[in-house]
């Protein structure tokens, strides 16, 4: 009884990481669908989500239940660390997948800025996002030219 009890926690422990994983709303806000690339730093960031899961919940399930599994949490605290660098210094990071990043980056943007242009009465902050809609646009298109 308590092994599958055990079993099926396990599973949704796994479960949970996943989804944790691959639910990565960096590119939620993209102006349009074609500006949506997958890059490794999306996949890194997802993965960074999941493993802070990882010994959160380990911590969570300590302090709620007394129970520590430390093998989940020294792994899940190990992949935090190092994918934190791996962001930081985007050390297996090319050209193109850099240019695969920035394209959703700057769709953000002009989702943000499309959005308080049509928004605000004030003059300064609707000439600034006009500005940040049109250099983004051309800033979008040069970089899918150079991918």
């Amino acid at each position: 009884m308590k092994s599958s009890l055990y079993k099926n926690q396990m599973i949704m422990f796994v479960v949970m990481v996943i989804v944790g994983m691959l639910f990565n709303p960096m590119n939620i806000l993209a102006y349009r669908l074609s500006d949506l690339y997958m890059s490794q730093t999306l996949f890194y960031g997802g993965l960074l989500m999941a493993s802070n899961m990882m010994w959160a919940h380990e911590i969570v399930h300590y302090l709620s239940m007394g129970h520590f599994n430390m093998l989940i949490f020294s792994i899940g605290t190990m992949l935090s660390i190092c994918i934190s660098i791996l962001l930081r210094q985007q050390l297996l990071v090319d050209d193109k997948q850099w240019l695969r990043r920035m394209i959703p980056h700057h769709s953000t943007a002009l989702t943000t800025s499309h959005k308080i242009y049509n928004k605000t009465t004030n003059p300064e902050i609707k000439r600034l996002a006009k500005e940040i809609i049109d250099t983004q646009e051309k800033e979008i298109k040069l970089m899918k030219s150079m991918l």
